[in-house]
């Protein structure tokens, strides 16, 4: 009997713990019944070649910011263990969707960038780096609600 409620509990967390990891595409399939529904992430996902190439090239610019983008950007390092990120990537989501074509929102995993993570002196997660176009970038470290998020990027990003 045990070995039964064993077998039936395993079955049944196997089919219920699922992955909440956001895929680092534009869009990504989620299969429900038999039916594909196309979910659209605005969240760019950054690496090291990404951010040479769309935030600040910090090798040939190592002591001053110079930032590259046409639009302001957020950027969120995170790690995929990390209780308050997780908290945060939602948010994180809705304010790239608000102020889609305003501002770029961009993500980093710590864990897989070590380098843009030393270079950013990353120590607590999350951390949010606010990018104006014109310059220092702004940062601040742990979760805050969207309505904080939304009054920095207004005050700071979109003046």
């Amino acid at each position: 009997m045990k070995k039964i409620l064993v077998a039936i509990l395993s079955v049944f967390m196997l089919t219920t713990c699922g992955s909440s990891d956001k895929k680092d595409k534009k869009t990504e399939s989620i299969q429900e019944e038999n039916i594909v529904v196309e979910e659209a992430t605005y969240v760019k996902t950054l690496d090291y070649k990404k951010f040479i190439k769309n935030v600040w090239d910090i090798e040939s610019y190592p002591d001053s910011v110079a930032y590259k983008g046409k639009l302001p950007c957020v950027i969120d390092f995170y790690a995929d263990w990390c209780g308050p990120c997780k908290k945060i990537a939602p948010i994180m989501e809705d304010i790239a969707r608000e102020y889609d074509g305003k501002i770029i929102v961009y993500k980093v995993n710590v864990d897989k960038e070590l380098k843009l993570s030393t270079v950013f002196k990353i120590k607590n997660i999350p951390t949010v780096f606010f990018f104006p176009i014109e310059g220092q970038p702004l940062s601040q470290v742990g979760g805050l609600s969207k309505e904080e998020y939304i009054s920095i990027i207004n005050k700071y990003l979109i003046n």
